[in-house]
């Protein structure tokens, strides 16, 4: 049977075409089946990669480029493999071709290069304003600019030291003439009550304070700051408030802090030669400690420190001196003799005497010249603040140490040392003072022009 059949040639193809028909269904059923599989190997994708540097071709030599933007984003969209690889590899560039542009304001178009031909790509911004101008080069003086909380309340800035004093300045020609200011920002917030010293970033300002967009080389310096107590400092005077008990009186007041140093404008100062403390006796019953708060005089800002320790000492009374304090009815004015000297009702009448003798007194040498010492011999100093170079100093304290003190021997000078090319600052100082002798100025500083000799 089976011969038979496979012997007749029409048997043979009707076969044939079966089996034909069944292998068309079976592969077609596999490619439905499969179809999923061989969608996702083909499925695209899209990825945004930011913060793409930008480079930019131009005759660096002669020309100067500003308004392009450092980053751009880039929009890369294509097979999923190629995007995630292009991505993750970021082997692609991004830039502007000047080097066929003509000076002054224009728009350029950002290209892209190094990308698989495979991938489509948007750059955003695809076009920029850029500004092609003749490249200059200037040297500037920098100034020093610190942070409002670099100094601690009560002290400010004296000399200010940048190195180098000066930096290069590259940018195009008509924004190098736009220069009001380069200036060293020193963003320290720690209220440092020392000298200290800092790295700074330079920038360069017009003169409307906008940042310009140039080159500045070095880009940081280092800055050396002195700080100094502002102010004037001032004695104290412990005063006894409050009625002592019957049985109590006080030997002697004291504290370690014989003065404070009051911060304010000087036409406030000029007025402030003490401070009086109260110190509450109502309840002491013993030898104590108190802490005392001192007080602001009026119209100044502050006084540092704001609280000291008064160590009272007291002493029993008798029988006898408890009628005599009843009879006068409180002992501050007993409190304050006794905190003056300390001693024995005989010896407070001695030290009365000596008082009348020889009081707290001031004594004011006006108009006094100031002077200038140690500037380096290649630079020369014009003093611009106070304009007529002279100030007013206050002298404090006994009668016989002021009385020989004048002009001839009490020296008020600048140290310009440290000077460096440009405005300086520096605080005045006071010599020939002996101790026992404070003093205040009607102005602390002192503000130079400085230039190199010629």
């Amino acid at each position: 049977m089976m011969d038979r059949i496979l012997n007749n040639k029409w048997s043979i193809r009707i076969l044939a075409l079966v089996l034909a028909a069944i292998l068309f269904t079976s592969v077609n059923t596999d490619n439905k089946n499969s179809g999923g599989t061989f969608q996702t190997t083909t499925q695209n994708d899209t990825e945004v990669v930011q913060n793409v540097p930008v480079e930019v071709y131009y005759d660096k030599k002669n020309l100067y480029v500003s308004g392009l933007p450092e980053t751009v984003s880039v929009t890369i969209s294509g097979p999923r493999s190629i995007v995630q690889n292009t991505k993750a590899q970021q082997d692609f560039k991004v830039y502007a071709d000047l080097r066929n542009a003509s000076i002054g304001e224009q728009n350029t178009k950002l290209k892209i290069k190094n990308l698989s031909n495979r991938l489509k790509a948007t750059i955003s911004p695809q076009t920029v304003k850029v500004n092609v101008q003749e490249k200059v080069t200037k040297k500037f003086s920098v100034d020093a600019e610190l942070s409002s909380s670099a100094i601690a309340s009560g002290y400010k800035a004296g000399n200010i030291k940048i190195s180098p004093g000066k930096v290069s300045v590259t940018g195009a020609k008509d924004t190098i003439e736009e220069i009001a200011y380069v200036k060293a920002n020193v963003d320290d917030n720690k209220k440092h009550k020392d000298d200290f010293e800092a790295e700074a970033t330079v920038s360069a300002f017009d003169r409307n304070l906008n940042k310009l967009d140039v080159e500045i080389s070095p880009q940081k310096v280092n800055v050396k700051v002195s700080v100094n107590k502002v102010g004037k400092s001032v004695p104290l005077k412990l005063k006894a408030e409050g009625n002592l008990p019957d049985n109590i009186s006080i030997q002697s007041m004291t504290t370690d802090q014989d003065e404070v140093v009051v911060v304010g404008d000087d036409d406030v100062l000029k007025d402030i030669d003490q401070i009086t403390v109260n110190v509450p006796v109502s309840s002491l019953t013993a030898d104590t400690v108190k802490e005392v708060k001192i007080p602001v005089p009026s119209g100044a800002k502050a006084v540092q420190p704001s609280s000291i320790e008064v160590r009272i000492k007291t002493a029993k009374k008798s029988s006898g001196d408890e009628n005599s304090s009843n009879e006068s009815g409180n002992g501050n004015e007993e409190a304050e003799e006794n905190h003056s000297s300390g001693n024995t009702n005989e010896q407070s009448d001695s030290g009365q005497e000596n008082n009348e003798e020889d009081t707290e007194s001031s004594k004011t040498l006006s108009g006094h010249t100031i002077s200038t010492g140690s500037l380096p011999a290649n630079l020369t100093a014009t003093l611009i603040s106070p304009a007529n170079g002279k100030v007013n100093l206050t002298l404090h304290g006994k009668s016989s140490l002021l009385n020989g003190l004048n002009s001839s021997n009490v020296s008020v000078t600048t140290n310009l040392a440290n000077a460096t090319v440009g405005r300086y600052s520096t605080m005045i100082e006071v010599g020939g003072i002996p101790r026992g002798v404070t003093y205040s100025l009607s102005t602390s500083t002192a503000v130079f022009t400085v230039e190199e000799k010629k």
